[in-house]
């Protein structure tokens, strides 16, 4: 298939550049069975099921794979590595391509990629999760459109805060705050040296 001026929308050297990431040498072995599917609790809200997406990436459709929300939107739940008649770690793999998107693309590729970020910041800033912040965080840097769209929930928020489900006011700070930011600024150092 073509694009544009006759230009090829698929990228062979995509495929090899994935190849190269931690566990990205699996992608090749996806059969197209579908047991990653038919066991994911997220496939209905992603783009790209994770059959496709591998389909994508093997096919070299760059465009496709770098949109999707797939690698966003897994829960990290285990049923497709469990499942997968050929031992493809998935989610060790989704895990890589969130780390490649967020290095090639930024935070604001896709609205799970944002989420995902600012949900890291929030963990880090306080040791423990305030989802009111959360919340607000996220649709204040999604922009404003994501803004109307959160006003349209507040059929669901104000019930949650009256409930406690969604306390407004944060919770006590974890105690070694300052250790759990020494531990991420470690790991850190670890993934940029390739570990």
């Amino acid at each position: 298939m073509t694009a544009d001026k006759g230009t090829s929308r698929y990228d062979p050297t995509f495929a090899r550049e994935l190849s190269k990431m931690e566990n990205g040498e699996y992608v090749s072995q996806c059969m197209q069975c579908g047991l990653c599917v038919v066991t994911c609790p997220a496939r209905h809200l992603m783009d790209l099921q994770p059959r496709k997406y591998f389909k994508a990436i093997q096919a070299g459709d760059k465009d496709k794979v770098l949109k999707a929300n797939t690698p966003w939107l897994c829960t990290s739940c285990n049923l497709c590595t469990v499942r997968c008649p050929r031992g493809i770690p998935i989610i060790d793999f989704m895990h890589g391509m969130k780390k490649y998107l967020a290095d090639t693309k930024g935070a604001k590729v896709t609205p799970g990629a944002l989420f995902s970020k600012t949900f890291f910041d929030n963990m880090i800033s306080r040791g423990r999760l305030w989802e009111a912040f959360l919340t607000g965080m996220f649709y204040l840097k999604a922009g404003p459109k994501a803004m109307r769209d959160a006003m349209k929930m507040t059929d669901v928020a104000i019930p949650m805060v009256m409930k406690r489900r969604l306390p407004p006011l944060p919770g006590k700070a974890v105690k070694g705050k300052k250790d759990l930011k020494k531990i991420y600024k470690k790991a850190s150092a670890l993934a940029k040296e390739g570990h």
